[in-house]
């Protein structure tokens, strides 16, 4: 019962991706460097919950590493952009 509340509240997270996703289409560079950095967040926190849901704690290294390589990654998605921001 407990993986049902949360598979629907990484689902809900999911959701929140698809604003970030428009915002980095369209959106104008600032813009899209929040919205990625915002999108990066949810995906870590989307991992974690899957991991909870599933009861398997030894997968949490996982969503530790995602988020230091996110991290490093949007910092080269600032600086690949830095000469149109």
């Amino acid at each position: 019962m407990m993986a049902l509340g949360f598979t629907a509240a990484a689902i809900a997270l999911l959701l929140t991706l698809v604003p970030a996703g428009i915002v980095i289409c369209r959106g104008d560079l600032g813009s899209a460097v929040v919205a990625f950095e915002f999108a990066t967040a949810v995906i870590v926190m989307v991992f974690i919950v899957i991991v909870q849901a599933f009861q398997r704690p030894s997968l949490f290294e996982l969503p530790v590493l995602l988020a230091i390589l996110l991290l490093g990654g949007g910092l080269v998605f600032v600086r690949a952009l830095e000469r149109w921001l």
